[in-house]
C-alpha cells in the first residue's frame, strides 16, 4: 500500500488508478457491448452453416446452386459458400469493433469486403431460407456505422443479396411469381432487419452516452483546476498588488528624504520592513487556506468515490469538532488511506472511524482488501511507499504516530494524533488581525505619506 503517484505496493508490484475504480466498470461495460453487438455478425456466420445440411430444402420447387451441382462438387461449392460466410462475419465483427472503439474511423473497406464475402456466399447456398438471413444478420451489423446515406446504401445492397437469388431461382416461372415473392421477402427481410438492428443501435448509443459522460466528467475536472488556478492567481494579485505598491511608494519617499531628513527616512523604512511582513503574513495565510482540508468535506468525498467504485464504505466520527491543526492532518489520512484502497486493493469494504478521547484523536482506515493482492501475515506491517512516507511525516509533525498493519485477509491503516490543551480565550484574535494597520489606507499609507512622495 503506498501514496500517489506511481508507489510500489508490496510484492514490487505497481498498480494503477483504475485498480477497483471507475476504468475497470467501464472496461466491463466495454466487454458486455461488445459482447450483445457481436450477435448479429455471429448470426450471419451460423445461419449459413445450418442451410448446408438443408441444401435439399425447397422453396417453391427451387432448389440452392450448391445442391444442383454435379456430385462430388456439391459439398465442395458448400464448403466454399460457408467459407465465405466465416469471411464476411470476420469483417462484419471488425465493423463493429471500430464502430465501439474508434466511432470516427472510416470502414468503407472493410463494409466493401464484407459485402463481397456476402454475395459469394449467397450466390452458393441461396435461395435457402436459412443462407437467406445471413443477408439481415449483415445488415444489421454494418448499418451501425456510417451516415444516414451510407446506411441506406447498406440496405439497398442487404435486400439484393437476400431477394436476387430467389428471383434467379425462379426465373422459370410466371412473372408474377418471382414479383411476389420478391415483395414479400423485401418486407419480411425489412422487418427483420429493423428489428436487429435497432437493438445494435440502442445498445451501441448507450455505450457512447456512457463514454461521453465519462469525458465530460474529466474535462470538468480539468476545468475546475483551471478556474482555481486563475482564482489562486487573481487573489495573489489582489493581496501583492496593494502590499507592493505601497512599498514602492514608501521606499521611493524614503529615498528623497534620504538627505534632508534622515530621521523620517529611517522611519519610513521601518514602515516599509512592517509593511513587507505584513505582506509575507499575509501570503502564508492565502497559501494554508488553499491548502487546507475540509475533515467532513473529505470524508463525504471518499466515501461517494468508494460507492461509485463498488467499494461498500462507511464513515464515523467526521463530524468531530477538532483544531485545526489535527483536523487537517486526519483530512489528509482519510485522503491518503482510502486513494490507496482504490488504487492497490481489490477491497469490496472499506470502514473509516474517528475516535476522540481527552487528549488523543484516533484515525483508522481498514479495507478487506489486501494491498496489492498480497498475503501479508497477521500483524506483519507492509513497505513503505512515498505516500505514507508523506503521511508519516504529516503526523508526526503535529506529534502523532501512523501504523500500517495487515490484519488477515485485510489491512488497517491506524493514525494517533495528540490533542492540545484548549486555546484561552481571545487567542485567535491576534491572527484574525493580520494585515491590519491602525490609521492607514488599504495600501499602508496615511496622508502624510502621500503627500511626502508628491512634494
Amino acid at each position: 500500500m503506498a501514496g500517489t503517484g506511481t508507489d510500489t505496493v508490496p510484492g514490487g508490484q505497481r498498480r494503477g488508478a483504475s485498480r477497483g475504480g471507475i476504468q475497470r466498470r467501464l472496461n466491463t461495460a466495454r466487454r458486455a457491448v461488445l459482447a450483445m453487438s457481436m450477435t448479429t455478425p455471429l448470426f450471419s456466420v451460423l445461419t449459413p452453416i445450418v442451410a448446408v445440411p438443408n441444401l435439399g430444402f425447397e422453396v417453391d420447387a427451387v432448389n440452392t446452386f450448391a445442391s444442383r451441382a454435379p456430385g462430388a462438387l456439391a459439398p465442395v461449392l458448400a464448403g466454399v459458400g460457408v467459407l465465405f460466410a466465416v469471411v464476411q462475419g470476420y469483417f462484419s465483427m471488425r465493423v463493429v469493433r471500430t464502430r465501439i472503439d474508434r466511432p470516427d474511423t472510416t470502414l468503407d473497406r472493410d463494409v466493401a469486403l464484407s459485402y463481397l464475402a456476402l454475395a459469394g456466399c449467397m450466390a452458393l447456398l441461396g435461395p435457402n431460407p436459412y443462407a437467406l438471413c445471413g443477408s439481415q444478420f449483415w445488415g444489421a451489423s454494418v448499418c451501425v456505422t456510417g451516415t444516414r446515406r451510407r446506411k441506406a446504401l447498406y440496405a439497398v445492397l442487404m435486400l439484393l443479396a437476400s431477394t436476387v437469388p430467389l428471383v434467379i431461382a425462379l426465373r422459370g416461372e410466371p412473372l408474377i411469381v418471382p414479383v411476389v415473392v420478391a415483395l414479400y421477402s423485401i418486407v419480411v427481410y425489412l422487418i427483420v432487419w429493423g428489428v436487429m438492428l435497432g437493438s445494435n443501435a440502442a445498445i451501441i448509443v448507450l455505450w457512447d452516452v456512457v463514454t461521453e459522460a465519462h469525458a465530460a466528467r474529466d474535462a470538468q475536472a480539468r476545468l475546475a483546476v483551471s478556474e482555481e488556478r486563475l482564482r489562486f492567481s487573481r487573489d495573489m494579485h489582489d493581496l501583492l498588488g496593494h502590499s507592493l505598491s505601497a512599498l514602492a511608494v514608501k521606499s521611493e519617499l524614503a529615498a528623497r528624504l534620504a538627505e534632508r531628513d534622515p530621521q523620517r527616512a529611517a522611519s519610513e523604512m521601518t514602515a516599509v520592513q512592517h509593511l513587507a511582513r505584513d505582506a509575507l503574513r499575509e501570503v502564508r495565510a492565502a497559501v494554508s487556506g488553499y491548502r487546507e482540508v475540509d475533515l467532513a468535506a473529505e470524508a463525504a468525498s471518499v466515501q461517494a468515490v468508494l460507492t461509485a467504485a463498488g467499494v461498500r464504505c462507511t464513515v464515523a466520527g467526521a463530524d468531530l469538532d477538532l483544531p485545526s491543526a489535527q483536523r487537517a492532518v486526519a483530512s489528509w489520512v482519510v485522503r491518503e488511506g482510502t486513494t490507496n484502497v482504490l488504487r492497490h486493493s481489490a477491497a469490496r469494504t472499506c470502514a473509516v472511524e474517528l475516535r476522540r478521547s481527552a487528549d488523543t484523536l484516533v484515525v483508522e482506515i481498514h479495507n478487506d482488501g489486501t494491498p496489492g493482492g498480497g498475503h501479508g501475515e497477521r500483524g506483519s506491517a507492509p513497505e513503505y511507499g512515498n505516500g505514507l512516507s508523506g503521511l508519516t511525516e504529516r503526523v508526526a509533525a503535529v506529534g502523532g504516530a501512523l501504523t500500517a498493519t495487515y490484519t488477515g485477509g485485510g489491512f488497517l491503516l491506524r493514525a494517533v494524533l495528540p490533542l492540545p490543551a484548549a486555546d484561552p480565550p481571545g487567542a485567535g484574535a491576534a491572527k484574525d488581525g493580520v494585515g491590519l494597520h491602525g490609521g492607514h489606507d488599504r495600501d499602508g499609507l496615511d496622508r502624510e505619506d502621500r503627500e511626502g512622495v508628491t512634494a
